[in-house]
């Protein structure tokens, strides 16, 4: 900062801004480069491997029913509840919330895509299976990322 340099004691004649400006490009630098790393997916998911799986493809609306490890549960891209759900309690939520997707017409046919990691308990990845072959859902996948 710059003073006045006269003899009665002095003000302020100018305020020096060009910290207070790089402090905040460096923070924009920042934003800008952590920006395109978040990532905006319901649930964060690694599928498992499949070594002989074939890869398939629907052109047509699909569900996608997704479970992590903890027990959280999106379907289409919506979560269920933001806490972990019981795994007694897992065939219910399910079936709620399908029963709504399976009332448009568009969705009447739709086979289910079951994404989970190798982490998710089986019971999590069965009631749902089970919640769907209620509503009368036939056409069910378990996603893999094919080829090793």
């Amino acid at each position: 900062m710059a003073f006045n340099s006269n003899d009665g004691g002095g003000d302020f004649a100018d305020i020096n801004i060009t910290p207070l400006t790089d402090v905040f490009l460096i923070l924009f630098l920042i934003m800008i480069v952590i920006a395109p790393l978040i990532n905006e997916t319901a649930l964060k998911i690694d599928p498992p491997k499949a070594k002989y799986g074939k890869a398939i493809n629907n052109t047509g609306k699909v569900i996608n029913l997704e479970i992590n490890s903890d027990g959280l549960i999106a379907i289409n891209n919506r979560k269920l509840d933001s806490e972990p759900i019981e795994a007694d309690q897992v065939g219910d939520r399910v079936a709620e919330r399908l029963k709504e997707i399976l009332e448009d017409p568009a969705f009447k046919d739709a086979p289910l895509n079951i994404v989970a990691d190798a982490e998710t308990r089986q019971k999590y990845v069965v009631g749902a299976m089970d919640a769907a072959a209620g509503l009368g859902i036939s056409k069910m996948n378990i996603v893999t990322v094919t080829g090793l």
